[in-house]
C-alpha cells in the first residue's frame, strides 16, 4: 500500500513538473521560430558555401586479365590510383578550393581525406561504376568528372600498352631468332646444292641409284660415268644430311610462321587505340546544389533548441518542487 502511494505521489509530481514546463509553450515557441530564423541566415550561402554535384556513370571494357580480378575491381584500381587523383587535384587546384595550405605538415593527409569526401567512385548493381564529383561550382563540377573519364582510359591504356610492349619485344626476340636459324639452314642447304649438287634427296637418291648401277650392268666408262657416280657418292655420304636439314627447314618456317603472327597479334594490341570506359551516364551541370541541405539544418536547429529549453523547464520545475 505504502508502495503504491510513493507511485502515485511519484507520477503525480512528474506531471506538474511536465504541465509546469507546458504553460512555457509561448516561449517554447519563441525559441523554435528564433532558432529556426537563425539557422536558416546561418545556413545561407554568406555562411556556408553550397556545394553542386555532378555524376557520371562508366562500365570498364577492354580490360586485360589480371590474377583473379573482376573488370569492376580493376577499373576500382584504377580510379582509386595516385596518378589519378594527383592530377585531378593539381588540375583543377583543390587546395585551394578545399582552403588548405599546401606548405601545412599535414596538407597531403587533408587533401586525400578531403578529396574522398568529395569525389567517390562507387559500383553499382548492374556492374558498371559511378562517378561523383562535388564542388562549389557546377561547372567545375561537371568538368572534374569529365577529366576523371578522360584521364581514367589515358591511365589504363599507358599501363595496357605498357604490357603488351612487353609482348612485341618478346615476340620479336623469338622471330629475329627463327629467321636466324632459317638463313642458317638455307646457307648451309644452298652451299650443298651448289658444291654437291644435291637439289631433292629423294627424288635423286632413286634416279641416279638406277643410273648408275646401269653404267655398272654396261660397264660403261666415260665422263656421264664420272659424273653420275660423282653425284651417286655425295648423295651417299651428304644426301641423308641435306634431306634432315630440309626437315628442319621447314619445321623452322612452321615455326616462325606462327612467332609472326603472334608478333602481329601483340604489335596490333600495342598500337591500337581503345576506349576502356563506356560511358552510360555522361556528367552534366548541376542546377541544384547538394550540401547544406537547409531544411533540415534548420529542422534539426529548431527542434534541438526547443527540446533544450524544454528540459530547461522541466528541470526549473522540479527545483520548483523540491
Amino acid at each position: 500500500m505504502e508502495e503504491e502511494n510513493n507511485y502515485s505521489e511519484y507520477f503525480a509530481s512528474s506531471s506538474k513538473i511536465f504541465l509546469f514546463a507546458l504553460k512555457k509553450w509561448k516561449f517554447l515557441l519563441g525559441v523554435f521560430v528564433a532558432s529556426a530564423l537563425m539557422a536558416g541566415v546561418l545556413s545561407g550561402p554568406k555562411f556556408i558555401t553550397p556545394k553542386y554535384e555532378s555524376k557520371a556513370i562508366i562500365y570498364p571494357a577492354n580490360l586485360g586479365e589480371y590474377s583473379d580480378e573482376t573488370r569492376i575491381e580493376q577499373m576500382q584500381q584504377y580510379l582509386e590510383s595516385n596518378e589519378l587523383r594527383n592530377y585531378i587535384i593539381s588540375k583543377f587546384n583543390l587546395y585551394k578550393e578545399y582552403e588548405i595550405d599546401s606548405s601545412y605538415m599535414h596538407a597531403k593527409s587533408l587533401m586525400v581525406n578531403e578529396y574522398r569526401n568529395h569525389i567517390t567512385f562507387e559500383e553499382t548493381r548492374y556492374e558498371s561504376i559511378e562517378i561523383t564529383a562535388q564542388s562549389t561550382d557546377p561547372e567545375k563540377a561537371k568538368k572534374i568528372a569529365d577529366e576523371i573519364i578522360l584521364k581514367l582510359d589515358e591511365i589504363i591504356r599507358k599501363t595496357e600498352r605498357k604490357k603488351y610492349y612487353e609482348h612485341v619485344i618478346i615476340n620479336k626476340k623469338l622471330v629475329d631468332e627463327k629467321k636466324q636459324q632459317i638463313d642458317s639452314l638455307q646457307a648451309i642447304i644452298t652451299e650443298y646444292s651448289t658444291k654437291y649438287g644435291i637439289l631433292d634427296y629423294l627424288v635423286q637418291a632413286e634416279m641416279v641409284t638406277e643410273g648408275y648401277l646401269e653404267f655398272l650392268l654396261e660397264g660403261k666408262k666415260g665422263k656421264d660415268y664420272e659424273e653420275v657416280k660423282e653425284l651417286y657418292d655425295n648423295l651417299k655420304k651428304y644426301g641423308r644430311h641435306y634431306h634432315n636439314m630440309n626437315g628442319q627447314l621447314n619445321a623452322a618456317l612452321d615455326e616462325y610462321d606462327r612467332r609472326l603472327i603472334e608478333y602481329e597479334v601483340a604489335y596490333k594490341s600495342y598500337t591500337m587505340v581503345l576506349s576502356h570506359s563506356y560511358v552510360l551516364v555522361s556528367p552534366e551541370v548541376p542546377d541544384e546544389k547538394v550540401y547544406p541541405i537547409r531544411w533540415l539544418i534548420v529542422l534539426t536547429a529548431a527542434v534541438s533548441a526547443t527540446f533544450f529549453a524544454f528540459i530547461l523547464f522541466i528541470i526549473l520545475g522540479s527545483r520548483k518542487k523540491l
